[in-house]
């Protein structure tokens, strides 16, 4: 790639889509940033309003809220159909999709005489983007697209999705364990991947521009690396909380659970036993998470721990050592800059 000049970010999360154009002919904190609903409410918003049958097509999004919403709408005596891709919102088990309720068609022509309400799932709309940047005098030309989302893959049958999405963590890390080799370009995606593939395609065809996906706790740790020279980087998302051991440029360890089973002081103590090499991965997934992985042995105790993610607030106070990051001065764009950042790593281009 000749030129990272210009980068869309965009990091999708459970709560909102943090927008960045960065731009390296300015400062990073007069880059044009959005911080807007994640689209998971938009979609969220129009089932619950619905009050007929309900077709839904597209890709695989953010579940959210979604899963619950069409539940509702079933019991209410409505019928829900679906195509396989965007059924994949709802389970990454087709079979559980269907022992949910949902009607699995191939399109909207298999079902006759539907007059409900048809829904496309669709998570990034660059050209809407696009127009809008325009009408405040900004023109959208990246080099590149840099998305992060969170996906946790189909499984192979008979394995929970925590435990697929953090063996195909743990298998990235043996194969390289850089930050930046968890930045896909759209052939580099794992199949499995369904969200991720998704929204490389739908950037690809929108922008006609070099494309690269990322899962969303990943970003917020690279975004992170700027803040401080520790190795010890927490990020305390609205659904999960990642922790991470990186030193030198390599990732020596990665812990990863989900927020809402943790509390300020239980969070502390595994972060302290995690560093100390105590916390094994079966451990974090018969407690409800995805695992743990320690790939060199500890070597230093837990000093300085750099923190971020929208539910920080749970480490405020902490008996750690602990120091909110927010890269050039905003916490929300740790995710969007991490983008950035492994962006150049990935093509080897100083930053």
């Amino acid at each position: 790639m000749k030129s990272l000049r210009n980068i869309l970010a965009i990091d999708i999360g459970a709560g909102t889509q943090d927008i960045l154009l960065y731009d390296a002919t300015c400062n990073p904190e007069n880059c044009t940033t959005l911080i807007l609903p994640t689209p998971t409410r938009y979609f969220a918003h129009e089932i619950e309003k619905c009050v007929q049958d309900l077709f839904i097509e597209g890709n695989a999004i953010g579940g959210g809220s979604i899963p619950a919403l069409l539940k509702k709408h079933i019991e209410k005596g409505y019928r829900v159909y679906m195509t396989e891709e965007a059924a994949y919102t709802v389970r990454n088990s087709l079979q559980e999709v269907q022992q949910s309720g949902i009607n699995l068609v191939k399109g909207r022509e298999a079902i006759s005489n539907f007059k409900g309400v048809t829904l496309r799932f669709q998570e990034i709309d660059l050209r809407l983007l696009k127009d809008f940047l325009k009408r405040c005098g900004e023109e959208l030309a990246p080099d590149l697209v840099a998305i992060a989302v969170q996906d946790h893959g189909v499984p192979l049958e008979g394995m929970s999705n925590r435990e697929w999405r953090f063996r195909i963590i743990e298998q990235r890390l043996k194969e390289d364990s850089r930050p930046e080799s968890f930045i896909y370009s759209p052939g580099e995606i794992p199949d499995c991947f369904k969200r991720m593939r998704a929204v490389a395609s739908t950037a690809k065809n929108q922008m006609n521009v070099e494309v690269v996906v990322m899962d969303t706790a990943l970003a917020a740790i690279l975004g992170c690396r700027g803040e401080s020279t520790a190795p010890f980087f927490v990020n305390v998302g609205n659904n999960h909380t990642l922790v991470a051991v990186i030193k030198e440029g390599r990732i020596e360890g990665l812990m990863e659970h989900h927020t809402g089973m943790l509390g300020k002081e239980k969070l502390e103590s595994l972060i302290v036993r995690f560093i100390q090499g105590a916390v094994t991965s079966k451990e974090i997934l018969n407690d409800g998470g995805h695992g743990a992985i320690i790939l060199k042995p500890p070597t230093s105790k837990a000093g300085e721990i750099i923190v971020t993610g929208p539910r920080r607030e749970m480490l405020r106070g902490s008996r750690l050592n602990v120091r909110f990051a927010a890269p050039y001065g905003n916490m929300m764009l740790t995710g969007p800059f991490g983008l950035v950042r492994g962006a150049h790593l990935k093509y080897g281009i100083h930053w």
